[in-house]
């Protein structure tokens, strides 16, 4: 799984640091060397789940960035 952690540090000051957003990237086992098949979540402050999604083919050559950026680009803009 990879985890992308998104915090607020207000100042710069590290002990009042708090976590805003978090999306969960989880390889369903499915794909090859070459293609990866990813289940997703994006989470808000509170918890609570903003939106969940499959996205299927993604040549892993492009590196992780690259897939962050497209399944952003598939999510619809209302749900975050």
């Amino acid at each position: 799984m990879i985890r992308i952690t998104i915090e607020l540090v207000p100042y710069g000051i590290e002990k009042w640091k708090k976590t805003i957003g978090l999306m969960k990237i989880i390889n369903d086992g499915t794909g090859t060397k070459e293609i990866g098949n990813y289940k997703y979540q994006i989470i808000d402050e509170n918890g609570n789940q903003l939106y969940e999604g499959i996205y299927k083919g993604f040549p892993r050559k492009l590196r992780i960035w690259r897939l962050i950026q497209e399944i952003f680009r598939i999510i619809p803009k209302e749900n975050i």
